[in-house]
C-alpha cells in the first residue's frame, strides 16, 4: 500500500541510472569475458554423477 503513494522525480531517476551503470573498468572487464553460450561446457569432476544415480559402493 506504501508503494502507491511512491512519486519519483526526475532527479531520483537520474540518480538510479548513475548508480547502477558500471565503471569503465567494469565494463571492460565485462566485454573481454566470453558470454556463457559461448564458454565451453566444462567437464564433470571425478566423484560427480549424474542427478538420480545411486551412489555404488
Amino acid at each position: 500500500m506504501a508503494l502507491q503513494s511512491l512519486q519519483i522525480t526526475a532527479l531520483t531517476a537520474m540518480r538510479a541510472r548513475d548508480v547502477s551503470r558500471p565503471t569503465r573498468e567494469q565494463q571492460e572487464g565485462a566485454d573481454a569475458r566470453p558470454l556463457r553460450d559461448e564458454m565451453p561446457r566444462r567437464e564433470p569432476r571425478r566423484g560427480d554423477r549424474p542427478r538420480g544415480e545411486p551412489r555404488r559402493g
